[in-house]
């Protein structure tokens, strides 16, 4: 009997290392494809050297949703750095919201392109939010199911702790879902507010820190 329970356990530690580090390579494979939205300026005619400098100028606001893609996405894979640094089992329940998670991931090079092709329609900025929003939602659920009675996370791991990663994720989803409206008016407007999100993980941090409701070892 006690040889089946430790054959078990390691199948669990098995199958969450491989869940996990599946999930890594997504994550590199996204952030690589990404950089093809980047096309190399042609320039036909006339003085090179001083036409190129002119046409990457030009390139800025592609360089920008670029710039905005890379930071959106790293952020996504330290968030699922952190939450599993804290789990420490696997369940099916978890293995479907993880790809699930993944799936929204791996669309964020898609509607990069999207926005880059088309940076003035409402409708490239609306599906690239609602993508970031979606992906937040779903690893909050998958963070709030791993954690409640501690059925598949570290036991020891605080209420406050659960409760901050919830906010920050579903407080990041919040400001996607209100630039889905702003960009109805402004496209540009409804990008440069996703920095809110920044504000509001500092704002978070904060709070928690200030009321003591983080304990150090928690967060690294």
């Amino acid at each position: 009997m006690p040889p089946e329970k430790s054959h078990s356990t390691y199948q669990f530690f098995k199958n969450l290392e491989r869940l996990i580090n599946l999930t890594d390579c997504i994550f590199a494979f996204a952030i690589t494809l990404m950089v093809l939205s980047l096309t190399v300026p042609v320039v036909t005619k006339g003085n090179i050297a001083a036409e190129l400098p002119v046409h990457l100028i030009s390139e800025w606001p592609t360089f920008l949703i670029y710039a905005i893609s890379f930071v959106i996405i790293s952020e996504w894979w330290m968030a699922h750095h952190h939450i599993f640094q804290h789990i420490r089992k696997l369940d099916r329940t978890v293995s479907v919201l993880n790809f699930s998670f993944l799936f929204f991931i791996t669309l964020i090079p898609f509607h990069t392109s999207l926005i880059i092709e088309y940076p003035e329609t409402p409708v490239a900025v609306i599906f690239y939010a609602m993508t970031q929003a979606c992906a937040g939602v779903v690893l909050a659920a998958l963070w709030w199911y791993a954690t409640k009675h501690r059925r598949l996370s570290d036991s020891d791991i605080t209420d406050g702790y659960v409760h901050y990663r919830l906010i920050r994720l579903l407080g990041g989803s919040g400001v996607f879902l209100i630039s889905i409206g702003i960009a109805v008016f402004n496209t540009y407007i409804a990008e440069l507010s996703w920095i809110f999100i920044g504000i509001l993980i500092w704002l978070v941090n904060k709070w928690f820190y200030r009321n003591d409701l983080l304990v150090s070892a928690e967060v690294d």
